[in-house]
């Protein structure tokens, strides 16, 4: 009888060994440290350099709009020549959107890789997601939102509509 109960314990070591091994892969496949040295922090610098931009050229056209409104118009030859100059201007300051674009772009596609490498890591550990928050500081900042419903401008479709609050101011007033 001591055999086969040996064979048995080894069998069960055996796998539990090749699970091991078979989760080390899948963990070194998740790259964490790629994701975490280097993806994260470009994405971070990416989203950076698309506030800049964008603010950037939020002052610059902000600021072709004074100069067209605060205009002397009595001259109307130099009042359009300095209107087309500042249009061109307008329109150089807009092409920052196909920058932010581009850079947005490459956000979304670091955090495509990393929900398909998270994913096929919590397949295949068979992970569930525990209720609650990672830590304090995530639970004071959930607690907060939902205080203050800061839950910025909604996704298209995702959100109450202009129809829908107009249906509802519309009740109110009837009532």
């Amino acid at each position: 009888m001591g055999i086969p109960e040996n064979t048995e314990l080894e069998n069960e070591l055996r796998k539990i060994a090749d699970y091991i091994v078979t989760l080390r892969r899948e963990i070194s496949v998740l790259q964490a440290n790629e994701i975490h040295m280097r993806k994260i922090p470009a994405a971070g610098q990416e989203l950076a350099a698309v506030v800049s931009s964008t603010e950037g050229a939020t002052n610059e056209i902000m600021a072709i709009a004074e100069a067209v409104l605060s205009a002397d118009a009595s001259d109307p030859v130099a009042y359009k020549a300095l209107v087309d100059k500042e249009m061109m201007a307008l329109f150089e300051s807009c092409a920052f959107q196909d920058l932010t674009g581009q850079r947005i772009s490459r956000v979304v596609k670091t955090l495509e890789h990393i929900e398909a490498r998270v994913s096929r890591f919590a397949n295949y550990t068979g992970v569930e997601d525990q209720p609650g928050h990672a830590n304090e500081q995530e639970a004071d900042a959930a607690a907060r939102r939902e205080k203050l419903l800061l839950h910025g401008p909604s996704i298209a479709d995702d959100g109450n509509t202009q129809p829908m609050i107009d249906r509802l101011l519309a009740a109110l007033k009837s009532q």
